[in-house]
């Protein structure tokens, strides 16, 4: 497959490369030969409705040649083409049918789009023009929403540990009735350290199973078939960057590993974006993102013009929100 053909581009433009050429540009001891690649941004048409200024994007799914934004702030999802430019958005503030409160999360099936309504406490699902189309109730606050496959749906949540047995992983199906949970959430009698610790991503894998990365502390990706067995661990690569943070919390100090900042996949090629630090006390969005085989081995990394909060792959682009809050969108070159 070349470097321009569909999904795969970010993963061919890096894996094809091998390592690079002479000495490898080192950012740390243990950063040896991994080839590096760099993601140049592509232009966006200019959007002049106030509707396509993000307030405070917070999850990105694309389908079809869109690109759906989960809009905590405008309590709304925003709907971008493959080029950047605003086409529509639906949802507003409220608790009835169609309205919102704090979507924290969007995945899009078919012509399904089903939005993670946070403070309502609810999955609400839309067709793709924005028309209500049923919800149902979540006895937890929501924090993201995935399709899976045969129309299952998995629901992330974020404890702040307060109690034992709490999951972070939830299965439903269609009508909103619980399949499966699991991977019990960390209680360590400190809720504010709990609630970092208990930060996880999710992306798709190959088969219709998942990835589960912890946001700090563990360097294994979890995967998951859609039932919700547990099929493999991945212990990634030492030389993905990795950057520890001491947490001023009352009491004993305590110190987290801050692992990855946000994550996305194609099949079984995992793309992590590394913290960096900011201002020596704390950890924030980075410029790079390591590409990660099934192995776990770091086989490149991309190089991006700014910092980005989120990403998604799709038809060898990268869509990102950057430090602004702002829709950005790279391709790779060699």
């Amino acid at each position: 497959m070349g470097a321009a053909a569909a999904l795969a581009v970010l993963a061919a433009a890096a894996l094809a490369l091998g390592p690079a050429e002479g000495p490898a540009r080192r950012t740390g001891p243990r950063e040896r030969d991994v080839a590096r690649v760099r993601a140049v941004e592509v232009p966006r048409p200019a959007d002049v409705a106030d509707e396509a200024v993000l307030g405070r994007p917070l999850a990105l799914a694309f389908s079809e040649g869109e690109l759906f934004v989960a809009d905590a702030q405008d309590c709304a999802v925003k709907v971008f083409s493959a080029d950047g430019r605003f086409v529509r958005a639906f949802g507003r503030k409220g608790r009835g049918p169609g309205e919102l409160s704090f979507p924290s999360g969007v995945a899009v099936a078919g012509r399904t789009v089903r939005v993670a309504d946070k403070l309502n406490s609810r999955i609400q699902a839309f067709d793709r023009e924005g028309r209500p189309a049923g919800s149902f109730p979540t006895r937890f606050p929501p924090d993201r929403v995935y399709a899976l496959a045969g129309g299952l749906l998995l629901v992330t949540s974020n404890p702040a540990g307060k109690r034992t047995g709490e999951t972070l992983l939830h299965i439903f199906d269609a009508e909103g009735r619980m399949r499966w949970e699991g991977l019990e959430a960390s209680v360590s009698g400190d809720p504010a350290y709990d609630a970092l610790r208990n930060m996880i991503l999710v992306c798709p894998a190959g088969g219709g199973d998942f990835h589960v990365v912890h946001r700090s502390g563990e360097r294994t990706v979890l995967r998951f078939a859609s039932t919700g067995a547990l099929v493999g661990r991945t212990a990634v690569d030492g030389r993905h960057r990795s950057l520890p943070l001491d947490l001023p919390f009352a009491g004993e100090k305590k110190r987290l590993l801050g692992f990855c900042w946000a994550a996305a996949a194609d099949g079984d090629i995992l793309y992590l974006s590394a913290p960096a630090p900011v201002g020596g006390k704390d950890l924030g969005p980075g410029r790079e993102i390591s590409v990660i085989d099934g192995t776990g081995r770091l086989t490149a990394v991309i190089e991006l013009g700014c910092a980005v909060h989120r990403f998604a792959l799709a038809g060898g682009r990268l869509y990102a929100i950057d430090d602004e809050g702002d829709l950005r969108v790279f391709e790779v070159v060699r």
